[in-house]
């Protein structure tokens, strides 16, 4: 039966002759039919011969998603539309005032997964978990676990949830349209009530990553959106590492501060037999207002592709012109430093980078804390020791590293004259201390 060019395509791409030998179709007769279908068939340049694609309706939307970017004000930027095709995969359709890093790598626009600006945008880490459990109590199509979402399920997610992710992202009518609301700002009192009822399984604000307890909140103290990670209540050997380790992120942060390496801004305030972390959030602005963040683990995945540390994906980005050096420089920085307080959590996700114009800006250290003492898996609690790497392994100038010494000896005094850390911990410290 012969097949009309719709038909043809909704296999799969194909060149302008692909579809007259498939069809019987003249040449005339294919570019007559296609500009019929332009609403729905993308053109891909690849050289000479372009191909042609099918798009198709995603996400309980149509095939022309409108992607927008949240200013600082809080107003939404139309800057371009994802086109989902029949192929599995999806076009960046441009418009003429967007960045060209949402085209990616190739600059073309095509991905075979969701665009990795989306990708760090469905739920993760602890708060991911209490959003999928929650989703799939409602909906039972939804995973209760979000490892084991397909993109169907991350794209429906963040169309119907534009306001609560990370990032400045929107995709989709539904996100753009719906009406804006000032957020309600939480009382440090409330935090004790708020983590309760975020170990039980509600989700009180946005789906921010990471795997310790938190939650998210509009503070009124600070007037600002913030991330709150909090410790066991109590006086067990358990809580008291983790009370140790959430200080150590808020000592982490002012030594980073201090040697003028942007760092979260954090606050320590205790409840109920629990410390909390406060972190003000550098992806908001103001009540409604968002800044760009995509995590380092997706920039790699699109434009470097090593999984490699801090220094090496930044340094492969500075190649291709898409950071500074100074952004590689502040990237070691933190990398040597985080091996002189035993972080042994730096992965590519705890690193991001905001879009500025047609390249990566690095955003402020956050999770810079000394997880190599958290509590193991099977719930043990080592004694605090380490061994930091050697220095000449670290792959940096003798004046960064001076620089970086004197920002972890900063850390190492300010820590032990916390009077919230265990006894534990201030005796280590001060041996480590004048170690350094």
């Amino acid at each position: 039966m012969t097949l009309s060019p719709a038909e043809f395509l909704e296999q799969g791409p194909a060149t302008s002759k692909e579809i007259q030998v498939a069809t019987g179709l003249s040449q005339a007769a294919v570019s007559r039919q296609l500009q019929r279908l332009k609403h729905c068939v993308i053109t891909i340049r690849y050289g000479r011969t372009p191909q042609y694609v099918m798009t198709r309706n995603a996400f309980g939307g149509n095939d022309r998603l409108p992607l927008a970017m949240v200013d600082a004000c809080g107003d939404a930027v139309l800057v371009a539309h994802i086109r989902p095709l029949v192929t599995g995969g999806f076009y960046v359709e441009p418009s003429a005032e967007m960045s060209s890093l949402l085209l990616g790598d190739r600059g073309d626009g095509l991905f075979d997964d969701l665009p990795y600006f989306l990708q760090d945008m469905g739920p993760q880490g602890f708060i991911g978990r209490q959003i999928a459990k929650e989703l799939h109590a409602r909906f039972p199509e939804f995973p209760s676990d979000p490892k084991w979402w397909t993109t169907d399920h991350i794209g429906r997610f963040l169309i119907s949830n534009g306001d609560d992710l990370p990032g400045n992202f929107k995709i989709g009518e539904q996100a753009l349209l719906r009406v804006r609301r000032n957020p309600v700002p939480v009382e440090d009192a409330e935090y004790p009530r708020m983590a309760e009822k975020a170990m039980h399984g509600e989700v009180p604000g946005s789906s921010a990553g990471g795997e310790q307890p938190k939650f998210t909140a509009f503070s009124a103290k600070s007037t600002s959106h913030v991330i709150v990670k909090f410790s066991p209540p109590g006086d067990t050997e358990i809580s008291r590492r983790w009370r140790d380790i959430l200080i150590t992120e808020h000592h982490a942060a002012m030594a980073l501060r201090s040697q003028g390496i942007p760092a979260a801004v954090t606050r320590l305030l205790e409840g109920r037999e629990r410390l909390f972390l406060e972190s003000q959030r550098f992806d908001r602005s103001g009540q409604h207002g968002r800044m760009s963040m995509i995590s380092l683990a997706s920039i790699d995945a699109e434009f470097v592709g090593s999984g490699s540390n801090w220094p090496r994906v930044m340094k492969a980005l500075a190649e291709r012109e898409l950071v500074s050096p100074k952004q590689v420089h502040d990237a070691e920085f933190l990398w040597c430093f985080g091996k002189l307080i035993h972080n042994t959590d730096m992965h590519l996700g705890n690193l991001s980078l905001a879009m500025d114009s047609n390249a990566f800006r690095l955003l402020p250290a956050y999770d810079m804390c000394s997880m190599g003492f958290a509590p193991r898996s099977g719930g043990e609690v080592l004694p605090y020791g380490f061994t930091p790497q050697n220095p000449e392994r670290l792959v940096i100038d003798d004046e960064t590293y001076g620089a970086v010494r004197r920002a972890a000896i900063d850390f190492w005094d300010s820590l032990t004259q916390d009077s919230m850390i265990s006894k534990e911990l201030y005796v280590f410290g001060k041996r480590w201390s004048l170690q350094m």
